[in-house]
């Protein structure tokens, strides 16, 4: 699916009943199950603009996108499923600039649709942790680079964690930037302690840390997928401030992560949508905000 261009992909799904069904088959794939009492059948009510469903047996009416990312949505499942496909692309990717003109909605609704998105693949990376050999390193995103010990207000630091395989190649990659911007260009203790207690399984891992200073990039395994990370956002995205930059590394990585699992990238994040519940603008703003305030109390406590 994701091998499709666009115009292949809209004569796919060429019709909003053809994105019903396939959602449905997404949601319910053994069969409409009731939210409320788990009956197996359903009336099949299409006074509506997405069809309702009466269960047999408690009488509940459930929507199509009830408990999705796409509940309450006024936006066409076409136009959403356009959005998910393009989000699905590594290269070139999309940005609400373009995706507005493309789905024709607002620029609010366009950015809103690809948050939303967002905010289901970084609570997938939320549910996986790396394990068993893992490598652990410093990156930087942002510019000017200087080399002065002094951290520059554009540069951005960050830790990359890679669970490696018995040959030492990646398996799952996170990109995680730090608790708060370092005055200095070092990685703190509690910083790398952080990490390993929010991303890498407590028990059976053996974890590697490169992050000394000047110590050299080709030691660092993850170091050439943020590297694609930095330019896939300076070219798309045309650079970030550090408001939503880990929303965008989380992005990233679990397309990078699909790959390397041999996923089908596109189905994996419809499924996703169809099993994230719904986010507004306001929840999703406040939660950046409520994570850095979170992060900032932890570095706090630990110093």
């Amino acid at each position: 699916m994701n091998m499709l261009s666009l115009d292949q992909f809209r004569d796919h799904f060429h019709s909003e009943e053809v994105c019903v069904d396939y959602l449905f088959q997404t949601k319910w794939p053994n069969g409409f199950v009731c939210p409320k009492c788990s009956h197996r059948h359903s009336y099949h009510i299409t006074t509506r603009r997405l069809p309702l469903y009466e269960c047999a047996g408690c009488h509940h009416q459930t929507s199509l996108t009830v408990d999705t990312m796409m509940e309450g949505s006024r936006t066409p499942l076409q136009k959403w499923f356009t959005a998910i496909f393009l989000a699905s692309r590594p290269s070139p990717g999309v940005n609400a600039v373009q995706l507005k003109d493309i789905i024709q909605v607002t620029y609010k609704t366009a950015w809103l649709i690809l948050h939303k998105i967002r905010l289901a693949m970084s609570e997938a990376d939320a549910s996986h942790l790396l394990s068993g050999m893992v490598q652990v390193h410093d990156a930087c995103y942002g510019h000017p680079y200087t080399i002065s010990h002094r951290t520059h207000p554009k540069e951005h630091f960050l830790l990359v964690g890679t669970s490696l395989d018995k040959q030492k190649h990646p398996t799952h990659i996170k990109m995680k930037l730090l608790m708060e911007s370092p005055r200095e260009k070092h990685i703190s203790t509690p910083e790398t302690k952080s990490f390993a207690e929010r991303y890498i399984e407590e028990k059976g891992a053996k974890v590697e840390y490169i992050t000394q200073r000047l110590k050299p990039r080709r030691l660092k395994v993850g170091y050439p997928y943020f590297k694609k990370a930095s330019q896939w956002i300076n070219d798309t995205f045309h650079g970030l401030g550090v408001r939503h930059l880990q929303a965008y590394l989380d992005e990233f990585c679990y397309r990078v992560n699909q790959a390397l699992d041999h996923k089908p990238i596109f189905q994996g994040l419809i499924q996703l949508c169809a099993t994230t519940k719904k986010a507004n603008y306001w929840e999703i703003t406040r939660r950046r905000r409520k994570n850095k305030k979170s992060k900032r109390l932890q570095c706090a406590n630990q110093g």
